[in-house]
């Protein structure tokens, strides 16, 4: 009987821990649409929508749509506190992963959290705005690696070697994303250009976002970065992660597929570059996608948790 007793908290644990990583990638997730719809300053009070009125009314359409901020702020403070009770849970864990992660992925969320509606209500600058979106991708590492901890099985084989690719991969793709927001111009409408959004380079935005040194540095991280998913995927479906293998290699290929029709279609100066607005949400959504699958990763190819006793 002690033996299921002490299971049970560690059962219990893993199902909040699960959740608070599952509403960490939404957030990231909605967070990219938000950039790709133009959305953020839809609704222009904080926590509220508008000064009068909590949460706006249904909408058609992507571009500013008051909705999708309004829900990317809510699921974002599901998510913070999820992380808190997993840390609550797990602070006489052995591990310290358990006992440390889950604080560590609250406190960068809280930080992305605060930075968010400073961006709403007043404009940030570039050294905040990048911590913002460097703090939100950190701190879906961190949960996905606590999640991940808590599920017991057996090791990876192979796991040092997926471990140095997806920790290297995730760095990579961390900076990408990072230099995407400092090359970005402004289009005709005074916005940000799309290159500031979650999404893989497009050269193609050169006029806009300005001198080409710094664009062709960021697609050569594009190309490293796409060098270590395939082998990432190599590794995987040898060990027998065939699943998050097929994820991650399928979700770099969308995205790739994706930029190419984007560049068929054309780039423009005006509103999100004059990328057709599910095409643009999508691009985005995928860059998340591929974000999640490395971090997770990242996080199996580390050993379980031992379980309490």
């Amino acid at each position: 009987m002690r033996g299921v007793e002490s299971r049970t908290p560690t059962k219990r644990q893993l199902r909040v821990a699960r959740w608070a990583a599952a509403l960490i990638f939404v957030t990231v997730l909605l967070g990219a649409m938000v950039c790709a719809t133009d959305s953020s300053s839809s609704c222009p009070a904080w926590p509220a929508c508008y000064p009068d009125k909590v949460a706006p009314g249904l909408r058609v359409g992507w571009l500013e749509n008051p909705v999708i901020e309004f829900v990317h702020r809510a699921i974002s403070f599901a998510a913070l506190v999820l992380l808190g009770w997993s840390g609550v849970l797990g602070r006489r864990h052995p591990d310290p992963r358990i006992r440390v992660l889950p604080w560590a992925a609250l406190a960068c969320a809280v930080g992305s959290a605060v930075f968010g509606m400073m961006i709403i209500l007043f404009t940030l600058p570039l050294v905040l705005g990048l911590l913002d979106l460097a703090f939100a991708i950190v701190a879906l590492l961190l949960s996905v690696i606590t999640a991940a901890a808590l599920r017991p099985r057996p090791t990876m084989p192979g796991a040092g070697r997926i471990r140095a690719l997806a920790g290297s991969g995730f760095g990579v793709l961390l900076v990408l994303h990072l230099m995407g927001s400092v090359i970005a111009g402004v289009t005709d409408d005074g916005t940000g250009s799309f290159t500031r959004c979650l999404s893989w380079p497009l050269w193609a935005l050169v006029e806009v976002d300005g001198a080409a040194a710094p664009q062709a540095a960021r697609m050569a991280l594009a190309g490293v970065a796409a060098v270590l998913i395939l082998l990432l995927g190599w590794r995987l479906w040898r060990s027998g992660e065939r699943p998050l293998a097929a994820v991650l290699v399928g979700a770099l290929a969308v995205e790739q597929g994706l930029g190419v029709a984007i560049l068929a279609a054309g780039i423009s100066a005006g509103q999100t570059n004059g990328i057709q607005a599910t095409v643009a949400v999508l691009y985005s959504a995928f860059a998340v996608v591929v974000l999640g699958a490395i971090s997770l990763a990242v996080a199996r190819s580390l050993p379980p948790a031992e379980l309490p006793t």
